[in-house]
Parts: C-alpha cells; structure tokens; sequence
C-alpha cells in the first residue's frame, strides 16, 4: 500500500522521472502500474498508462527482456479477458509501442487486430493513434479498420478513431471526417497529462487540420 500511494503522489504532481529512477525496483513499479490502469474516468489511470511507456522506453537499453515480458502478460490480460485491467491492456501496449518502436514493432499490427472486442475498440483506435507511424505495415493496416470505426454508433470510439486517423494521415477518412464535425456528443479524452472533455466534432474537426496531402495513407 505504501508503493501504491507513493505512486498516486507521484503521479498527481506529474513527476515521472521519479518514477523512471527507481531502476533497483521497476518491475514491482510497473506492476504496480498496471494495476492502477483500470479506472478510465481517472486521471492517475491515463498518467499510469502513460508512466509504463515512457518507463519501458528508459530500460529498453539495458533490460528489453522485462519490456518483452511486460508486454507479453498484457497480450495475455487481453486474450484472458482479465476484467477491468485487461480491458485497458490496449492503451498501455499502444503507448509502450510508442516508446519502443523497433523493439515492438512485431506487436502493433496484432494490437490493432483487437478492434472486433466491443470493449476494447476505443483503446485500439487510441492505441493506433499513439503509435502513429511507427510503420509502414501498421499503418496501412490500421487505415482501413479505423475508417471503419468511424460509422460507429458509440462515441467513445468514433472519437478515438477521428483522432487517430489524424495522427496517421489516413486520406480515405476525410470525407467521414467532414461529416463529423457537427457531432456534439463528448467523449472523456486524455491529452497533455490530462482528462477533459472533447466532443467527436472537435476531435474530427482536428485531424482534418492534420491531414495533409502527402502526408496520407490512401486506406
């Protein structure tokens, strides 16, 4: 209990580096991390997803075996169906991706293949997102399935999937894009170290600004 709060304090003032230091401790750190990603109206749940990556990103030099490992008991938590945690699973993969795009580059076309999981499909598009272009197969996979998720009826994944084709260019969304921009339902999304609440049309409304020719993917 004393690690936890530790770690919500930490968190609370946003201070990872003290996170990323505890190097003689970083598994039991990223446990205990983990374990704190399952409330997604929470604040210290997103900044936990976010302190796993950039925590796997600082050991990849020196220990890539425990970001295998780690990334590894998530696919399992994914596969297993493990409850609140598991269905968090694909944000924090998506972010551990993102600080480790060669070492885990073999895992990000699979994370993208969870999109069919009602529950996971919002993570996966955030997924996408934060992994951006971390390659050409990823992305020309997660093009097509993204554009996808923009006729979705939930909001949560249209949203995530507005902006996650902004992150990546994707061409084809454009005009889908456009369509959205009147939508007004909001959706909590996590952004610069904090939750707010952004509507569909905002988010659609600025990956359209992002979109830029010659920059796309044609999905």
């Amino acid at each position: 209990m004393r690690l936890k709060k530790e770690i919500t304090n930490i968190l609370s003032e946003k201070k990872y580096d003290e996170l990323i230091k505890q190097s003689s401790n970083t598994r039991r750190v990223l446990t205990m991390l983990i374990s704190m990603t399952y409330d997604k109206d929470s604040v210290i749940s997103w900044r936990a997803m976010e302190a796993i990556g950039l925590i796997t990103g600082r050991i990849a030099g020196t220990d890539p075996d425990m970001v295998k490992s780690t990334t590894g008991r998530l696919m399992w938590m994914i596969r297993d169906e493990s409850g609140g945690i598991g269905w968090s699973a694909p944000e924090i993969l998506g972010e551990i991706v993102r600080n480790n795009p060669l070492l885990c580059a073999d895992i990000a076309t699979i994370i993208v293949s969870f999109h069919e999981e009602i529950m996971l499909t919002a993570g996966v598009m955030r997924a996408a997102g934060r992994m951006g272009k971390t390659h050409t197969e990823m992305v020309d996979y997660a093009g097509p399935i993204i554009v996808s998720c923009l006729n979705n009826q939930d909001r949560s994944i249209r949203g995530y999937a507005a902006w996650a084709a902004g992150e990546l260019g994707v061409a084809l969304a454009a005009d889908r894009l456009e369509s959205l921009r009147s939508d007004t339902d909001s959706i909590l999304f996590y952004e610069k170290e904090e939750l707010i609440n952004k509507t569909v049309g905002e988010l659609a409304g600025a990956a359209l600004a992002k979109i830029e020719p010659g920059n796309l993917v044609k999905a």
